[in-house]
């Protein structure tokens, strides 16, 4: 019955089933924080998998912590956040799953979600948003500079990432080169396109707002990293796939 199951469950299912289980956990397992973006010092218990799944610069490269580059994939800020991106990889997951197999799949599904914290980081690095712009952002950098010993601190070094939706996006723009002219219903607005034209949308949605340092700049970053980084997947793949049936004779 176990080998059945496992034939049953598709790859896009078991990251839906992950996603939701390990948010469910992050609700039991608190920890008192010791610093917090925010409100530096404050005592306020946050989920463990939080404390130790987020990616940000620090944690990551510094405290080599690489595991976070995949773990932070897995995480969500709240309910809402966990809907629409599992919404998303419940419609756009199957199509690019039937087409490169369970393992392929996911391989392609986490480095979308890897080049999505990386081009985040490239991005505030070259100051497109990040800088510090309170006091309690300053004292935070002092703090967490003091408490790690790492002195030449930045505050976007500090800024945790959670959340599949650089993935997600990479799945997205997978299904527009795969079915370009099908089409999409967006709830809001209420409109129909093509799934070419719904990348597009998103790719010129993602660029304006790094652009003009607009709200959740830093997540729009990781989505346009993983568009970029899957678009160049799959431009390959086209490349390669046409080039094979050229090869037959099938054209």
């Amino acid at each position: 019955m176990s080998s059945l199951f496992r034939n049953q469950v598709s790859m896009t299912t078991s990251l839906l089933l992950s996603n939701v289980i390990v948010f469910l956990l992050g609700g039991i397992l608190q920890v008192p924080a010791v610093f917090n973006v925010e409100f530096p010092a404050a005592g306020e218990p946050e989920p463990l998998l939080m404390v130790r799944g987020s990616y940000s610069w620090m944690t990551c490269f510094m405290d080599g912590e690489l595991w976070r580059l995949i773990t932070y994939q897995f995480l969500h800020a709240g309910v809402l956040h966990l809907v629409f991106n599992m919404w998303a990889l419940y419609f756009f997951g199957p199509a690019v799953e039937s087409v490169m197999g369970a393992r392929r799949f996911l391989l392609f599904y986490l480095s979308c979600g890897v080049a999505g914290a990386l081009f985040s980081s490239l991005l505030a690095q070259m100051g497109f948003f990040s800088q510090v712009d309170s006091v309690a952002q300053l004292q935070l950098v002092q703090i967490m500079a003091d408490y790690t010993g790492h002195t030449e601190l930045q505050f976007w070094q500090l800024v945790p990432m959670v959340g599949a939706s650089a993935a997600i996006y990479g799945v997205l723009i997978a299904v527009a080169f795969l079915y370009p002219h099908s089409m999409v219903q967006l709830v809001f607005p209420p409109v129909r396109m093509t799934m070419r034209t719904f990348a597009l949308a998103t790719l010129a949605f993602a660029i304006l707002v790094v652009s003009v340092n607009g709200h959740n700049a830093g997540g729009e970053a990781g989505h346009l990293g993983g568009i970029i980084f899957s678009a160049i997947v799959m431009s390959i793949w086209r490349y390669l796939y046409l080039k094979r049936r050229r090869d037959e004779g099938r054209f």
